[in-house]
């Protein structure tokens, strides 16, 4: 995704040492563990103090059409800071939780390079409509 935007890529501890505040748009996402986003990234969301006005959500699942209710802990919170959703996605991602490591997990192989192909779809989407909000202000 920042790849193909050439946006600048972080994990949550790089973060958490840079004022987001002066991007226009954030994206938060990460692997579903155990029905939600990863708990680190939530901690960096509720604390909210340096992000920007607009992010998108994304994260890989087992269960990607489920992407509403993995993603509603992080939306929740990012409501809560008064930012703007402009864009949601979830990917196919391998998932080993619990019963299902008995059996080598689902969506083995996942994400694969059409899922990839579709994150960075979604993102230069996003970013391009950032860019057409910016043109028409």
């Amino acid at each position: 995704m920042g790849q193909a935007t050439g946006a600048c890529v972080l994990t949550v501890d790089e973060a958490k040492k840079v004022d987001l505040a002066d991007y226009a748009l954030v994206g938060l996402g990460s692997g579903i563990f155990f029905s939600s986003h990863h708990p680190a990234l939530l901690r960096f969301a509720r604390d909210g103090n340096s992000l920007p006005r607009k992010a998108f959500l994304f994260s890989t699942a087992g269960l990607p059409f489920l992407h509403g209710i993995w993603h509603r802990a992080l939306r929740k919170i990012v409501e809560k800071n008064q930012m703007t959703i402009v864009g949601e996605a979830c990917y196919p991602g391998w998932d080993t939780v619990g019963p299902l490591r008995w059996f080598g997990g689902i969506q083995r192989g996942h994400p694969n390079a059409n899922d990839i192909e579709h994150a960075r779809q979604f993102a230069c989407r996003m970013a391009a409509s950032l860019h057409a909000q910016s043109n028409t202000q």
